[in-house]
Order: structure tokens, then C-alpha cells, then sequence
């Protein structure tokens, strides 16, 4: 794998860490919650002697961004750099199961960087196995997916400026798009479908559907007719549709 997937990985993990463990399974959620600060503390530092001690040496980490894999030495050498600033990272909602010297983990993270005066924010369900090794637990396996979030304020967008959205979108000749109103809002219906999604404006053009789904942003020439869309998905797909009607 490249070195550049390798780091943004590290912009993924390495974080500052608060939050408190679910406590519904007693002492062994907290005590993994107390081991996932201690890790990502760790990252935090780029202490890889801390790190190393904590992960399996057959360690499988899944890097959710991207899908891609990376082993404990690739790990190893990402985490030495730290970087600035440090992300800050809430974990929640730890849970384990405990099957002899093995502990399936599954928890909630979201990392939190700032850019200047604005900050970042993303929250991921991530599930992990640790193996029990003499008195230590190490990490094994690691995956994680991104937790989708609906806008916490839809935009105020009226009827008229929605109208010129309206028509159908051209995917794929077999796949149309029908965008319309129901009610005040606006429905992208796929071809073969019942139902649509809902299209939640965030702002005059960018509207994310049943505001979970990949966010989508209607085009205008120069002329300022609208041509079609464009729909960023967060494994680095963009898929484009031309307005046909």
C-alpha cells in the first residue's frame, strides 16, 4: 500500500481521548474502554513502543476511508509521526464478549479535527478482536465503518429556488432519476422504484438524500439552467447525471 493511504489512516486514529464506557457489562467494558484510550493515547504520541506491545503481530487493521489493509509494521511506521494539531476522539458505547482468551469489542468513535476556526467531525462504529497474550490483551483485528449523521440543520431553500430541479436524470439509459415535488420537498425516484429518497437541502444546490445518504450537488451551465448532478460517495466513487428533461 502506498505510504500516502498508510497516513490517512493515521488521520483516522491519531487523537486525543475522553469519554466513558457503556458500563452495562461491568468491569470488562470498562476496562476495554480504559484499553482503547490507553491505545489511541499512545497513537496520539506516535509511542510506538507502547503501541507495539498492544498489537497482535498478525494484526489486521482496515482502514475504513479506503477498505484497505495494513499490517502491524505499516501501522507501526504511520503512527511515528504525529501530527499537528491532534485530532481529539470520543469513544462510547463499548461493548464486549469475552470467549476464552478471546474479546470481540464493538464501540462508537468520532475523531474531531480543527482546521483553523472550523472543525471536522466524523463518527465511525468500529468492531475489534483482541487475543489474549500471557497477561496482555493485543489487538488483532480492526474494521470500522463511517456512522452517517443527518445535517443537524436543513437549509432553508423555497419552492421557487427548488423548482428548476425538478426533471429526470439521466444515470445510465436504463437508470433515470426522476426528481420532484411531494409536498414542499424534493424526491429523487430511481428507476423501477416505489419510493424515493428525500432530498434534504444543505445548502441553495447540495442536498444530501434522506439526509444519511452521499451528498448531491445539481450543476448549471453558464447560463445558469440546470444540467444535471454530480454524487460524491465516501469510497471515492462520483457518479454523474445528465438532465434530460
Amino acid at each position: 500500500m502506498k505510504r500516502a493511504a498508510v497516513f490517512s489512516l493515521c488521520s483516522a486514529v491519531v487523537i486525543t481521548v475522553s469519554g466513558c464506557a457503556s458500563g452495562q457489562d461491568g468491569s470488562l467494558d470498562t476496562e476495554f474502554h480504559d484499553r482503547l484510550v490507553a491505545f489511541n493515547t499512545a497513537m496520539a504520541r506516535a509511542d510506538t513502543a507502547a503501541l507495539d506491545r498492544q498489537m497482535a503481530d498478525d494484526l489486521i487493521w482496515v482502514i475504513g476511508a479506503t477498505g484497505g489493509v495494513v499490517g502491524k509494521t505499516q501501522l507501526l511506521a504511520a503512527a511515528s509521526t504525529p501530527q499537528n494539531p491532534v485530532p481529539h476522539f470520543d469513544v462510547d458505547s463499548v461493548r464486549v464478549r469475552r470467549v476464552g482468551n478471546v474479546a470481540i469489542v464493538n464501540y462508537r468513535r468520532t475523531d474531531r479535527r480543527r482546521v483553523g476556526a472550523y472543525e471536522v467531525s466524523f463518527t465511525w462504529r468500529v468492531f475489534e478482536t483482541y487475543v489474549r497474550d500471557g497477561a496482555r490483551w493485543q489487538v488483532a483485528r480492526h474494521v470500522q465503518t463511517w456512522v452517517h449523521l443527518p445535517p443537524a440543520t436543513p437549509a432553508a431553500v423555497d419552492s421557487a429556488t427548488l423548482a428548476p430541479f425538478v426533471g429526470h436524470y439521466e444515470i445510465d439509459p436504463s437508470f433515470i432519476d426522476n426528481v420532484h415535488f411531494e409536498g414542499r420537498e424534493l424526491v429523487a425516484t430511481p428507476t423501477g422504484q416505489k419510493e424515493g429518497g428525500h432530498l434534504v437541502p444543505v445548502s441553495e444546490s447540495a442536498f444530501v438524500p434522506d439526509g444519511v445518504g452521499a451528498l448531491l450537488v445539481f450543476e448549471r451551465d453558464r447560463r445558469g439552467r440546470v444540467t444535471g448532478y454530480i454524487q460524491g460517495y465516501p469510497d471515492g466513487r462520483v457518479l454523474r447525471a445528465r438532465k434530460t428533461e
